[in-house]
């Protein structure tokens, strides 16, 4: 193979790798984007999360304490003592769940926060793992490219260097034309 066709052979080699990181580049950004998306919309299901939470627990709120006001209409009404006894009982009881489902609300409220939380930094993680990659991809096709022609020229080299027609020890030129011997002393 002559010179002119090692060097379109190298030439060739060292673009496809060019081409091959740079799509790769390309390919690790857009899944970087894409995990940067999906990073954001589960921080916004964390914050929905919590919002939800405080609702409900208004909510449970709100019903805990028309119950009670129910509870004390209907004793007063009856003309029960509501500061003693099974009266007190009963609304203390009231008070209980509907603090422990305002609790629950609030505690569901916050795990599942936590759960979309821990799912954004993963999403981070893996948007800058994924440009870490692009970055590493066009490092890499550029070096293979420079790795491949370098080593279809050293093949190239070597055999001209073996065959003689690349210079010999006994009767090499100078750059006017002169023959010169290493055997000299140049």
């Amino acid at each position: 193979m002559g010179i002119a066709a090692q060097a379109a052979s190298a030439g060739l080699g060292m673009a496809g790798s060019l081409i091959n990181g740079f799509s790769q580049s390309a390919s690790d950004k857009a899944a970087a984007r894409v995990a940067q998306a999906n990073a954001v919309a589960s921080n916004s299901q964390a914050t929905a999360a919590i919002d939800q939470g405080y609702l409900s627990a208004q909510k449970d709120y709100q019903e805990g304490a028309q119950k009670l006001g129910a509870q004390r209409a209907q004793m007063a009404a009856n003309g029960v003592a509501l500061d003693s006894g099974s009266a007190l009982d009963v609304q203390e009881a009231t008070g209980r769940n509907t603090g422990l489902n305002v609790g629950s609300d609030l505690y569901d409220a916050n795990v599942k926060a936590v759960n979309y939380r821990n799912q954004t930094t993963s999403y981070n993680n893996e948007a800058r793992a994924d440009r870490a990659s692009a970055s590493n991809a066009v490092t890499g096709g550029v070096v293979g490219g420079v790795l491949a022609a370098g080593s279809a020229f050293a093949g190239k080299w070597d055999d001209m260097f073996k065959s003689g027609s690349g210079g010999s020890s006994s009767g090499a030129f100078d750059g006017a034309g002169q023959s010169f011997s290493s055997a000299g002393g140049f």
